[in-house]
């Protein structure tokens, strides 16, 4: 037998031993059912928690459960309604968030961003601030990622990763708005500043190769080579 499969049968054998306790009760449905999920028994798990929303149909957290299930299993549309009944009894803003996820992998951007809009207007963190920067990141639309991480600078001012998130966002945008530039130098010193343990160094000198192989084409080569120069005296291999 694989050792999957003895995990899986492990797995199984423990939820069997949790509802056994109380087969009438919804939460041990939903805590075997995450049992057989951390087992990778995907079936099973989508079994036991299909039981706990049938026992309590009102209870949120068992939607949300079985969502998560489908989605690992990509089957999408179904994680969607479920995230949808979850959303329906009890609106939070995680669930609005995990919801975006789902609403992405279906290709439904417009869905997905109404979501994160969601989430921001219930939770204005810096944690569903940095997810909806994210879209507008990988959708293109570098200015709105821009607002969201000044925004999210204004929450966490002391963390070094969200300058240089925003620094590579204002030289993006600097061809158009040259005024970015200084805004991108600022952010770089910032962060170079409150980078203490020298975590960013990799990416701070990866952005130093980029520019110097980039400094002939630069639309700006003073500013390019006062970040090199900048970069490399701030870090080191």
């Amino acid at each position: 037998m694989s050792e999957n499969s003895n995990e899986n049968l492990a797995g199984l054998t423990e939820a069997e031993a949790v509802v056994a306790k109380d087969p009438q009760s919804p939460h041990t449905w939903n805590e075997a059912a995450i049992l057989l999920l951390q087992a990778g028994n995907y079936p099973k798990a989508i079994e036991y928690i299909s039981q706990a929303v049938r026992l309590d149909p009102e209870e949120a957290v068992n939607y949300w459960n079985r969502g998560r299930i489908l989605f690992e299993l990509g089957r999408y549309e179904e994680a969607l309604a479920d995230y949808s009944a979850a959303i329906q009894i009890a609106p939070t803003a995680a669930l609005y968030s995990s919801r975006s996820v789902v609403n992405l992998a279906l290709g439904k951007d417009a869905a997905a961003l109404g979501d994160l809009n969601d989430a921001l207007d219930l939770e204005r963190t810096a944690e569903n601030l940095l997810n909806r920067a994210s879209f507008f990141t990988n959708k293109g639309m570098a200015v709105d990622a821009l607002r969201d991480m000044t925004a999210v600078i204004e929450l966490e001012p002391e963390k070094p990763n969200h300058y240089l998130a925003r620094a590579n966002l204002a030289f993006a945008l600097a061809r158009h708005y040259p005024e970015l530039y200084e805004v991108g130098v600022g952010d770089i010193q910032s962060a170079l500043d409150l980078d203490k343990e020298g975590a960013l160094g990799p990416s701070m000198r990866q952005l130093a190769d980029q520019f110097e192989a980039y400094l002939p084409a630069s639309p700006n080569p003073a500013v390019s080579k006062r970040l090199i120069e900048l970069i490399r005296a701030k870090t080191h291999e």
